[in-house]
């Protein structure tokens, strides 16, 4: 079996389909997203820190779902934030979204900046459990 049959690409409704990228790719029972940013359905960005955490939380969870995996089936979560000094901010969320099935692995760093008012960027590696497999 090649590579190209194995992998498989996923992409949410509401990603802009103009953009170069798959939302997850699936290969055998893990899946890599790509980033999530704190953008609303109508492709708003929220000014609150915390906002833009949920709705980047609403973003990876629904690029997961797409593959069969879900927040609770995360081995990983690799966070890029705007200003380090709010980590606590983050982990308010974030253990609220993420940690109420044990903490993946994770690592948080520091960029300069984003595009707009963007102030974080998630992705996530999961699995697929037994259970999810073929119900996408």
């Amino acid at each position: 079996m090649t590579l190209q049959k194995q992998r498989e690409l996923f992409k949410v409704a509401t990603q802009d389909p103009t953009h170069p990228y798959s939302s997850a790719v699936r290969f055998g029972d893990l899946v890599w997203t790509s980033g999530q940013i704190g953008m609303n359905s109508q492709g708003g960005i929220p000014d609150e820190f915390s906002e833009q955490i949920d709705l980047a939380f609403d973003n990876l969870e629904a690029a997961l779902k797409t593959t069969g995996a879900n927040l609770s089936t995360v081995l990983k979560i690799s966070a890029f934030v705007t200003d380090i000094n709010r980590l606590e901010e983050f982990n308010e969320v974030y253990r609220r979204r993420v940690t109420m099935d044990g903490a993946p692995a994770r690592t948080t760093v520091q960029i300069a900046s984003f595009q707009e008012n963007i102030l974080v960027e998630i992705d996530a590696v999961a699995y697929v459990a037994n259970s999810e497999r073929g119900k996408q």
